[in-house]
C-alpha cells in the first residue's frame, strides 16, 4: 500500500459513519416521536378532566407534537458533524481495530512524526484490517420494539380521544361562546365610542358624558377576567347610564309640539323659514332661521312686525307647557316688537336661536344615547344567552313550575277575600294574579310575555312612605313574650290598621329597569350560587319590555 491508499480509508470511514447515523436514527427517532405522542396523550387526558381542547384540537395537537418529536430527533441525530479523527476513533472502538485507524489519520495529518517506510507499512496494515471488517455483523441495525409498542398505544389513545365524546365539550363550547360574545361586545363598544367621537352635533361635554359609561364598560371587558355574569352586569350598568342620559336630554315632548307651534310662523312671510323648520322638527335649522330672522327685523315694516309679533306670541303660547325657557324668549321677542323695541326683539330671537341650538344638541345626545343603549341591550342579551341552550330548557321547566305554584297559592288565599292566579309562558313570565282583600285594597300584577299575550300596561307599586323623621314609641315586651312570642297574642291591645285605597300603578317599562339593574348587580356577587345565576339572568332577559 502507498500514500494513495489513504483516500480508500477515508471513503470507508464515511460509509461507516453514514451507517452509524442510520442506526442511531432507527434507535432514537422512535423515542423522539414517542415523547411527542406521550405529551399529546397527557394533553388529551387533561382535556377530558377540564375544558381545555375539543377532540379536533386534540387530534391536531397530537399530530403536531408527533411531527415536532420526529423533526427534533432528525435534528439531534443528523445535524451533528463528526470529524475524520472522530470517525476514526469510532471505527477503532466499534470494530476493535486496536487504534490502527486513529494512528493512520494522525500520521497523515502530521500529528505523529514517523519515517515514511513505517508510515506506509502502518497504512497498509490499517487498510488490510478495515477490508476484513464485517459491517453488518459489527454495526447492525436495531429496533427497540418497546418504543414502537408504546407509539402504537399512544396513537390508539389519541384516536380514542378523537372519536369518543368529550365530557367537557359542552362546558368548552359554552366558554368559547361566551368568549366570542364578549369579544364581539368589545368591538361593538369600540364602534360606539368611535361613533360618539365623530358625531359633529354633540358638544365636547356631551361627548364626555356619553363616553364615560362606554369607556368604563370597555375597561372592564378588556381586563379579561370578567365572568359571564359580571359582563352582563357591566353592560347592564352602562345601558342604564346611557338610558338615563337619553332621558336627561329628551326633547321628544318639544318636538311633538313643534308641529303646532310652528304653524303660525309658517304662514308669516317674514317668519316662514323659522316656522317650517319648527314644523319639520329640525331644531338646528330653526336656530339658524331664528338668528336670520333677528337680522332682518329692522327691514320689516311696522305692519309686518306687528303680524310677526302676533305669530311669535302664538308660538310662545303653544310651547309654554313643554319648554318654558324657549316660550319665554319667543314671548319676549313678541312683546318687544309690539313695543317697537327692535333691538330687544333681535336679542330675544338670538337667545331663542341659542336655545334651539342647545335643544338640537340635547336631541342629538338623546338619540345617540338611545342608540348606544339599544346596542348595549342587544349585547347584554347576546352575552347572557351565549352557551345557554341547555340551561334555557331547564329554565323553562323551572319557570313553569314556579308559575303553577303561584297560581295555586293565589287560589288558596280566600280567608281574607277572593283571589285568583294563573301562571303562563315558557320560562319567560311572572304570571298574572289579582286579589280582593278585606280592607278593600286592590292590587294587580302582570308578568312577561307568554304565548298569545304580552306585557301588561301597568304593574302595582306600593306608595313610598318616608318614616325616617317619625318618632316611634318605645315599648317593653314581657319576659314571656321574649321566651315564647306566639303566646303573647295581640300586644298592647293593638288593632288592625284601617287602610284606604293605597294602590298605585306605573308603566311596566319604568320599573323593570330598576329591578333588572338590581339583579345584574347582584349577579356580580360571589355569594349567589353559580348554578342559579343562569336562571336569574334568563329570567330577567325574558322579561325585557
Amino acid at each position: 500500500m502507498t500514500e494513495s491508499s489513504f483516500p480508500h480509508l477515508i471513503t470507508q470511514l464515511r460509509r461507516w459513519n453514514g451507517r452509524r447515523l442510520r442506526r442511531d436514527g432507527l434507535l432514537w427517532l422512535p423515542k423522539a416521536v414517542l415523547a411527542g405522542l406521550m405529551l399529546a396523550v397527557v394533553v388529551a387526558t387533561v382535556s377530558r378532566l377540564r375544558p381545555l381542547l375539543d377532540n379536533q384540537q386534540v387530534a391536531i395537537v397530537g399530530l403536531t407534537l408527533g411531527l415536532v418529536g420526529l423533526v427534533s430527533g432528525l435534528v439531534i441525530v443528523f445535524a451533528r458533524r463528526y470529524s475524520v479523527r472522530d470517525q476514526a476513533k469510532f471505527a477503532d472502538k466499534q470494530f476493535r481495530l486496536k487504534e490502527r485507524v486513529v494512528t493512520a489519520v494522525e500520521i497523515h495529518e502530521g500529528v505523529l512524526l514517523v519515517p515514511d517506510t513505517i508510515a506506509q507499512e502502518q497504512l497498509a496494515d490499517t487498510c488490510t484490517a478495515i477490508d476484513r471488517v464485517d459491517v453488518k455483523h459489527d454495526l447492525p441495525y436495531r429496533l427497540d420494539r418497546r418504543d414502537w409498542l408504546f407509539i402504537a398505544l399512544s396513537i390508539g389513545l389519541l384516536l380514542m380521544a378523537y372519536f369518543l365524546p368529550n365530557p367537557q365539550q359542552a362546558i368548552l363550547e359554552k366558554a368559547r361562546a361566551i368568549e366570542k360574545a364578549v369579544a364581539e361586545q368589545i368591538e361593538s363598544l369600540e364602534a360606539i365610542q368611535e361613533e360618539i367621537l365623530e358625531n359633529p352635533t354633540l358638544t365636547e361635554e356631551q361627548k364626555e358624558d356619553l363616553l364615560q359609561p362606554v369607556e368604563s364598560a370597555l375597561e372592564a371587558l378588556n381586563a379579561g377576567a370578567a365572568s359571564q355574569e359580571q359582563t352582563v352586569a357591566t353592560l347592564s350598568e352602562a345601558e342604564a347610564d346611557l338610558k338615563q342620559l337619553a332621558a336627561d336630554n329628551d326633547t321628544s315632548a318639544l318636538q311633538q309640539r313643534l308641529q303646532e307651534a310652528g304653524q303660525p310662523l309658517a304662514q308669516n312671510s317674514a317668519g316662514q323659514q323659522l316656522g317650517q323648520s319648527l314644523q319639520n322638527g329640525d331644531l338646528f335649522s330653526a336656530a339658524a332661521a331664528a338668528a336670520q330672522l333677528a337680522d332682518t327685523l329692522p327691514n320689516l315694516t311696522a305692519e309686518e312686525q306687528a303680524a310677526l309679533a302676533q305669530d311669535l306670541a302664538e308660538t310662545a303660547q303653544a310651547l309654554q307647557d313643554v319648554d318654558a325657557e324657549l316660550a319665554q324668549q319667543f314671548a319676549d321677542a313678541a312683546q318687544a316688537l309690539q313695543n317697537g323695541d327692535t333691538a330687544a326683539a333681535q336679542q330675544a330671537l338670538r337667545d331663542a336661536a341659542g336655545t334651539l341650538q342647545q335643544r338640537g344638541q340635547q336631541s342629538a345626545a338623546s338619540q345617540q344615547a338611545q342608540s348606544a343603549a339599544g346596542q348595549m341591550a342587544e349585547g347584554r342579551q347576546s352575552v347572557a344567552q351565549a352557551g345557554q341552550q341547555g340551561e334555557g330548557q331547564q329554565g323553562t321547566q323551572t319557570a313553569q313550575g314556579t308559575q303553577s305554584g303561584q297560581g295555586q297559592q293565589g287560589q288558596g288565599q280566600q280567608g281574607q277575600g277572593q283571589g285568583t292566579g294563573e301562571g303562563q309562558g315558557e320560562g319567560s313570565g311572572l304570571g298574572q294574579g289579582a286579589g280582593q282583600g278585606a280592607g278593600g285594597q286592590q292590587g294587580q300584577g302582570a308578568g312577561g310575555p307568554g304565548p298569545g299575550g304580552g306585557h301588561a300596561e301597568n304593574v302595582f307599586v306600593p306608595e313610598f312612605r318616608d318614616l325616617s323623621s317619625t318618632e316611634g314609641i318605645e315599648i317593653e315586651l314581657p319576659a314571656e313574650c321574649i321566651a315564647d312570642p306566639s303566646s303573647c297574642g295581640a300586644l298592647l291591645s293593638e288593632t288592625a290598621t284601617e287602610f284606604g285605597n293605597e294602590g298605585s300603578v306605573v308603566p311596566y317599562n319604568q320599573v323593570f329597569g330598576d329591578y333588572r339593574n338590581a339583579a345584574s348587580e347582584a349577579l356580580a356577587d360571589d355569594y349567589i350560587p353559580l348554578g342559579m345565576k343562569g336562571y336569574i339572568r334568563d329570567y330577567f332577559s325574558s322579561l325585557e319590555p
